[in-house]
């Protein structure tokens, strides 16, 4: 799915005045899993521009995810 598709999508479930979609699987639309998506967003927040950020930041009131809610790194022992 594109970013900007799902973007849309996103925006839309916001307008018809659903809350933000913040587990895989709790909101799907036109196929798309609009929670995976917001999860994506949130951990890759760094692989966004600017303009990606300022959007999901301003239109959807998506914030970058704090570094206790990102996965850990596997961790290899010798």
């Amino acid at each position: 799915m594109t970013w900007q598709r799902s973007f849309h999508l996103v925006r839309q479930h916001l307008d018809a005045g659903e809350a933000l979609p913040t587990e895989a699987g709790e909101v799907v639309r036109q196929g798309e899993d609009l929670g995976r998506w917001v999860t994506s967003v949130r951990l890759g927040w760094d692989q966004l521009s600017g303009v990606q950020q300022w959007m999901c930041e301003q239109v959807l009131g998506i914030e970058p995810a704090a570094e206790d809610e990102k996965p850990n790194r596997l961790q290899f022992r010798i």
